[in-house]
């Protein structure tokens, strides 16, 4: 398999071709922008990849259009994304945003990305490496923007899909949209339900994305309206041995967990002659609920979150093209929750954190081929934790200035060949969960300091009317990095590390053969490592920090073999890695895996699809996340298996 997709990926890398891309984009500057302007690796995911794919899980989606790990940390839908190799922490080092907005959980938890409807989805833009002049903290590994769709004057779109296959999968998408001249609004919804893999696996997901908008040439105006309900069963992870013996087995055949969320986005633009403000007010609350048992009883919980936003900013034009942009964003951030165990109170715990922050980024063009981009933020951050055991309550505060920088350069050499470089400093905080303990007798006296990076990172991209290919090498130096440490005795802790470091090297290729096939290959090769530190009495300088695959490599094809016919191939191979726990590389590396998808679709009637699709095509035994058993001496570990091959077949009607 590693041989069929490096053979897959050396073709993507020798004969490349592609239009023209006239892609605009707005992640980089919070305003519509040109991507072959901007100095920094963008990826531009479209509506059309996201119907190639063989899945409907948006973290697979990513995964194989966007060059990125993803990793099952607790038998969910939604998995961990982690951009540029940081591990379990890899949530809080890539920012998500929809729409511009934060929904990047402040726990210990990955962004529900199960809530949002494929369809309503008009692209994704991935920036690697970047985000936090813009957007503030956890952007050290770069930031994904999910870009719902907005109604274009006089469009009518429609679509129902209905999708059945493996595991007991049931699937419905549906939607509407029609915006008028001066009015317009739409409703994406979409429903699934499955056994999974594994026994105690079965998930239920219920999601609606609504969207009204006053939209004419002095401006527009919107509001959106998304509402959640997840239903998910706890299958928990198996040792090596039950591994080899039935994967599909569970320990935990009462463990469950539910949420429900809400999201409220009320915003605007408007042009004022060259210029352009534009504001977001976000509003997003969930509710969530657990229940996981042991032979000395029940450990159940329930949280509740709140998250407001507001965000208005400015861009001003200026001279030839040169554009200033100011902004600013406030943010606040409440979290009650509480657990029992064996029916009797563990502790109640209520958090709150506040952000405000200002920044500018300065988009100048020093000549007709060369663009800088100079931009600085400045944010003040207070943070309040409250930990109420039966006896006694614990409370903690602090407060920081944090800051943020970019300096980017891009020059476009002639015959399509540009360079870019780019240099920057981000920082993220503690959430909720990394500040809290469980035990009235281990609380730190200290709330965890701030992490801050400094990196930098040198690309090339060429394209003409015929090809499109990006590679780009890139450095992350961390101060202060948050993270669970197993070694810090008695029993682990989350801590700041001594310093550490990330480095890589990736590239992406794009090619169209001829108008009937499209291939496309991706590679990233990672390293990250501690740089210093002794814990427990290990040091673990120069070790790999675990978790973080050595290589990611993505090949895919589409061919439109006949003119309502379309076949879609997908392969996905992760590297070698250390096990989760195993700071001290005294264990073996977690195994490596390829997986292939593969879909094909045929349109009937002039409005009516039908697709079959087998995820895991060879039916490959892996797991993406590992854990050893003792991090001072290791004999074997637990994991979380994944599905085994699954077929699917869907019928979908589209108007547009």
């Amino acid at each position: 398999m590693l041989r069929l997709i490096a053979a897959g990926f050396l073709a993507g890398c020798i004969s490349l071709s592609w239009a023209q891309d006239e892609t605009v984009v707005i992640t980089a500057t919070r305003f519509a922008d040109a991507r072959r302007d901007l100095p920094i690796g963008v990826t531009v995911i479209t509506a059309d990849d996201i119907r190639k794919s063989a899945s409907s899980n948006l973290p697979d989606i990513l995964a194989q259009f966007g060059l990125l790990q993803i990793r099952n940390l607790a038998g969910t839908q939604n998995q961990q994304i982690d951009l540029r190799g940081f591990g379990v922490t890899g949530d809080q080092n890539t920012l998500i945003l929809i729409d511009g907005l934060r929904i990047t959980e402040n726990e210990l938890e990955s962004a529900q990305l199960s809530a949002i409807p494929l369809e309503s989805i008009e692209r994704i833009e991935i920036v690697r490496g970047g985000g936090a002049v813009l957007y503030g903290g956890g952007a050290t590994g770069g930031t994904i923007n999910i870009i719902t769709r907005r109604g274009v004057p006089g469009e009518t779109r429609a679509h129902a899909l209905a999708r059945v296959g493996g595991y007991g999968t049931v699937e419905g998408r549906a939607g509407y949209d029609r915006q008028g001249e001066l009015f317009g609004g739409g409703l994406a919804a979409s429903y699934e339900d499955t056994n999974g893999y594994r026994r105690n696996s079965r998930y239920r997901q219920r999601n609606a994305l609504g969207r009204l908008e006053a939209s004419a040439p002095e401006g527009r105006v919107y509001l959106k309206l998304g509402v959640d309900e997840l239903r998910q069963r706890l299958p928990g992870s198996l040792t090596e041995a039950e591994i080899a013996t039935d994967p599909k087995q569970t320990n935990t055949p009462d463990d469950w967990r539910e949420r429900e969320g809400v999201q409220l986005i009320v915003g605007g633009a408007k042009p004022l002659g060259r210029h352009e403000i534009s504001a977001d007010a976000g509003y997003r609350t969930k509710r969530s609920r657990f229940s996981l048992g042991s032979a000395f009883g029940d450990f159940a919980g329930s949280g509740d979150v709140e998250q407001w936003t507001f965000s208005p900013r400015a861009k001003l034009v200026f001279g030839r093209a040169h554009e200033l942009v100011l902004g600013v964003d406030l943010e606040h951030w409440d979290l009650t929750s509480g657990a029992t165990f064996a029916g009797f109170p563990s502790f109640q715990r209520t958090s709150e954190q506040s952000n405000a922050a200002v920044y500018a980024q300065a988009n100048l063009w020093l000549g007709t081929a060369t663009r800088l981009v100079l931009g600085a933020r400045e944010q003040r951050m207070a943070q309040r934790l409250n930990l109420e055991f039966p006896t006694p309550t614990t409370e903690r505060t602090s407060s920081h200035r944090l800051e943020a920088y970019e300096a980017a350069l891009r020059h476009a050499w002639g015959a399509g060949w540009s360079s870019y470089a780019r240099l920057g400093k981000s920082f993220r905080v503690a959430n909720f969960d990394e500040n809290a303990c469980f035990s009235p007798f281990s609380c730190p006296t200290e709330l965890l300091k701030p992490q801050t990076a400094l990196g930098a990172e040198l690309g090339m991209e060429y394209e003409t009317s015929r090809v499109r290919a990006r590679a780009s090498v890139y450095q992350i130096d961390l101060e202060n990095e948050i993270y669970f440490s197993p070694l810090v005795p008695p029993f682990g802790a989350n801590i700041n590390l001594s310093p550490t470091r990330r480095r890589g090297f990736e590239l992406e290729t794009l090619w169209r053969a001829v108008p009937s096939v499209d291939l496309r290959a991706a590679l990233a090769l990672m390293q990250a490592e501690f740089r210093s530190g002794t814990f427990g009495g290990v040091d673990v300088s120069g070790k790999t920090v675990p978790l973080v695959p050595e290589v990611l490599a993505t090949i895919g094809a589409s061919w439109t073999f006949a003119p309502r016919s379309r076949v879609n191939l997908t392969a996905r191979y992760v590297g070698s890695q250390r096990f989760d726990n195993d700071q001290a590389n005294l264990f073996r590396k977690q195994p490596d895996y390829a997986l292939v998808d593969a879909k094909v679709e045929y349109r009937f009637r002039p409005r009516w699809d039908v697709a079959f699709e087998v995820r895991n095509l060879f039916d490959k035994r892996y797991f993406s996340y590992g854990r050893v058993d003792d991090p001072f001496a290791p004999t074997t570990f637990s994991a979380l298996p994944e599905p085994g091959r699954a077929a699917y077949a869907s019928l979908a009607w589209r108007l547009d």
